[in-house]
């Protein structure tokens, strides 16, 4: 029999210790590599933060504004645009500025394509050589500026008493419309005409605002023309329409021809940044804008 010495050879077999599992020579090159992306990172937005640093100093004298503009250089990584000297895209946003008397929350957005600004003289805050191969500028006024402008004209009739006032784009066709043929454009035809009417020294506004009109409160809705004229946004209402109600609602001609005059405004907001020359009005949601390009622009000097 086989079994008692089997026995015997198996309770003194030497029991075998677990094999530790072989350590990855791939693992401390990956964790190697993940340090020095995250320092390089680190580099590349601290390099950054202080390019724009020295766009912001410079902008601010070159827009002729208040308080410093927040700047961000566009793409990744910073130090490849940086060792070239040149930036594909840099932002300037302003907020807040105030012009004049009247309009007290301007924005001011500039768009700086093909930025020649060697990272030496920026690091050294040099900026006087800047240069820039295309610039697009706005200025945008907005609701409560806009109202403000409302209330300070000197009419023989009030303007103290028009409160709410919202704006809107629409397309110049519905702005146009009269009589019967406003019933004709729906928002589905007049958003696919707002689409075909390009930038242009035109636009159409539409104005939401609560009035009093023979001592009740009524909201009204006035559509009108923004145009650029001498460089500033001139508003020309057309027609006045009851809000919030189906079809064609007109108000009388009477009351028309006293409501109108409380809406046509001229708004100067100040000069675009730099060299630009207006070129275009916009209305978005909220706001009128002054727009405009320029080209190969030195910011040394200006401000």
């Amino acid at each position: 029999m086989t079994t008692a010495p089997n026995a015997a050879h198996n309770a003194s077999a030497t029991p075998q210790r677990p094999r530790k599992p072989k350590r990855s020579k791939t693992r401390p090159l990956v964790i190697t590599l993940v340090i020095l992306i995250a320092l390089l990172v680190g580099v590349d937005f601290g390099a950054a933060a202080v390019a724009e640093y020295q766009v912001s100093k410079r902008a601010k004298a070159a827009f002729n504004l208040a308080d410093d503009p927040a700047v961000t250089v566009r793409g990744f990584p910073f130090l490849t645009q940086a060792i070239g000297g040149e930036y594909d895209h840099i932002t300037v946003d302003a907020r807040g500025v105030p012009i004049k008397d009247i309009l007290k929350d301007v924005e001011v957005h500039a768009d700086l394509r093909g930025v020649q600004a060697p990272l030496s003289d920026l690091l050294a805050g040099r900026t006087e050589s800047i240069s820039v191969k295309e610039i697009e500028g706005q200025l945008r006024v907005k609701e409560a500026d806009f109202n403000r402008a409302l209330q300070s004209k000197k009419l023989p009739v009030r303007t103290t008493d028009i409160t709410n006032v919202t704006i809107s784009p629409v397309s110049e066709k519905r702005v146009q419309a009269s009589g019967s043929t406003e019933d004709e454009i729906d928002d589905k035809a007049d958003q696919e005409a707002l689409k075909q009417e390009t930038e242009d020294t035109t636009a159409g506004v539409r104005i939401g605002a609560k009035i009093d009109i023979a001592g009740q409160s009524t909201d009204i809705a006035v559509y009108a023309i923004v145009s650029l004229v001498n460089q500033k946004i001139q508003v020309t209402p057309r027609r006045i329409s009851l809000a919030n109600s189906i079809g064609n609602n007109l108000l009388g001609q009477s009351i028309q021809q006293q409501l109108l005059p409380r809406f046509a405004v001229d708004l100067d907001p100040g000069t675009l940044p730099v060299a630009i020359t207006p070129t275009a009005v916009q209305v978005d949601p909220g706001s009128l804008s002054i727009k405009g390009k320029a080209e190969n622009v030195k910011l040394r000097g200006l401000g």
